[in-house]
């Protein structure tokens, strides 16, 4: 009787053991169920409109989406902040919820969802709020690379020399005077751009979350520049402000002595080569960065490409726009990254311009676990197309969700190599390339090669079939009428037409495309 007493009462310490835990479970499960409202989203085409989209998570892990004014339905599954949402048709994309906010990539457009009052969008801001919400700290880049003071003395643009920091100028009013209809101005997407100077005459310019390396001038009060593209921009510096014309925009810039925040990341190297490998995050040895370091350049001396990796702790800390395909963007244009023009890569760069170099950048940021493959340069966009980088993706990202980085980014640099070597030999990364690609491709030689023996053997078999046929086929003639005493009518094909009526997506389930700069992307969460 004891020892049943005692099994009893284990039993139902176990059941309550059990019970708390489930209702813990159902507890936290509660605290993130809702519905989260769009605040903000984009693509590589700029901002998208997305006032009407939301995302609701029902308990069980089952929920919906709204997206380019359908419903869609979806299962979630959070772990930790890491947010996975998987639609009806299959799209499945990673992401974040933390505070109840949420970032997620969608069909390869960039979200933000958030409940009620849990965020306040930058871009709902005037622009000396939305710059206002950077961090400013103080004390001076320490080894790892902890970002300096965000902002800098207003100084005039003609006492500019070799070697200053840059001067930022940033959007205030913008118009369009092409006199062409169109959306509506979006108010998120320009207040962001903005004109970094160096003082040798070079410099970066945001557009719509595309950056651009240009060259710059000043005569007096005339100001003008020319991008990488051989867009130009003309106008004039009145004080602090710079007006003038850019395509079908007219622009007003003003400074107001706050620093560009890609300039932090490695200030000594701004409009210069950055280092292969920047890990402000600090995720790696000594030795790794030593020797991932030395394999990129190792690819840099022999195929004349630059190639990097940064890795940062805060995404938010390098760029105002809250997204890591413009921090690629913008570390590229900022840096002047690349090898540019050579003999060896002229056959793809005729008419190159010296500003829009060849580079290949892996940038990553921790804290929202997202990643940006961003490639440049005419001969660099061409060796990379989509299957390429989609490859150097499934190289590295399973090793990322497992917190492998070491082991992802030496599977990154390998792929990087691979397709680099493919592009030596003039052939630009395709699907026959790959190991399936190669294995597909010779079972359907040998498949052709015995359709083709198949059919020349029934080809003879058919020449000595209508020789027997003629012979036989006289016992159906009585004088001059064909007498048949059975007919059959054999059912052979039918033909249907369908109407496929697909929802709008982009090019890449991962995020991908190109930019208004050249430059090609593809991106998303690990």
């Amino acid at each position: 009787m004891k020892y049943i007493r005692r099994f009893g009462m284990a039993l139902v310490m176990i059941a309550a053991v059990l019970l708390l835990g489930a209702g813990m479970v159902y507890a936290s499960e509660e605290s993130v169920l809702g519905k989260y409202d769009a605040k903000e989203c984009w693509n590589q085409d700029g901002s998208y409109h997305c006032e009407e989209d939301y995302l609701i998570l029902d308990q069980g892990g089952n929920g919906e989406i709204r997206f380019n004014d359908s419903i869609y339905s979806v299962t979630w599954e959070l772990d930790g902040n890491t947010l996975t949402i998987e639609d009806e048709e299959g799209e499945s994309d990673t992401g974040t919820l933390k505070d109840g906010v949420i970032e997620i990539s969608y069909v390869g457009y960039e979200y933000i969802f958030a409940r009620e009052g849990a965020y306040t969008a930058a871009s709902s801001l005037d622009s000396d709020q939305a710059l206002s919400t950077l961090p400013e700290e103080d004390e001076e880049q320490d080894s790892a690379g902890s970002p300096s003071d965000s902002s800098q003395s207003a100084v005039p643009l003609s006492s500019l020399k070799e070697g200053d920091e840059p001067l930022v100028f940033e959007a205030t009013e913008r118009e369009n005077v092409s006199g062409a209809s169109g959306p509506t101005e979006d108010n998120s997407v320009w207040r962001l751009d903005y004109i970094a100077m160096n003082g040798d005459g070079t410099g970066v310019f945001l557009f719509n979350k595309a950056a651009f390396s240009i060259r710059w001038k000043l005569d007096g009060e005339s100001y003008s520049f020319v991008d990488h593209k051989g867009n130009e921009f003309n106008g004039s510096l009145t004080g602090n402000r710079i007006s003038g014309v850019y395509g079908q925009y007219r622009y007003t810039f003003e400074q107001k002595g706050r620093m560009v925040p890609a300039y932090r990341l490695s200030q000594e190297d701004w409009g210069k080569d950055l280092d292969p490998v920047v890990d402000q995050a600090g995720v790696l040895t000594k030795a790794q960065l030593e020797e991932f370091s030395r394999k990129a350049r190792e690819l840099k001396d022999q195929y004349d490409v630059g190639v990097y990796i940064v890795l940062v702790d805060r995404r938010d800390d390098y760029t105002w726009t809250n997204s890591i395909e413009t921090l690629g963007e913008e570390i590229r244009s900022g840096y002047s990254i690349g090898v540019g023009p050579t003999e060896k890569k002229k056959a793809h760069e005729e008419g190159a311009n010296e500003d829009w170099k060849d580079s290949v950048l892996l940038t990553v940021a921790f804290d929202v676990r997202k990643y940006d493959i961003c490639i440049s340069g005419d001969y660099a966009v061409w060796a990379f197309p989509e299957k390429a980088r989609e490859m150097n993706r499934d190289q590295f990202v399973d090793d990322f969700r497992d917190d492998e980085w070491a082991a992802g980014i030496g599977d990154y640099l390998d792929g990087v190599e691979k397709v680099l070597k493919v592009a030596s030999k003039g052939h630009a990364y395709s699907f026959r390339y790959t190991t399936n690609g190669f294995l597909i491709g010779l079972a359907v030689s040998i498949g052709l090669a015995l359709l083709f023996a198949y059919g020349i053997a029934a080809l003879m078999r058919s020449s000595m079939k209508d020789t027997r046929v003629a012979q036989n086929a006289a016992s159906y003639v009585s004088g001059n009428q064909i007498r048949f005493t059975r007919r059959e009518d054999h059912y052979i094909r039918t033909l249907v037409s369908r109407v496929y009526s697909p929802r709008e997506k982009s090019s890449s389930s991962g995020g991908g495309g190109s930019s208004s700069s050249g430059s090609s992307h593809t991106s998303g969460s690990f």
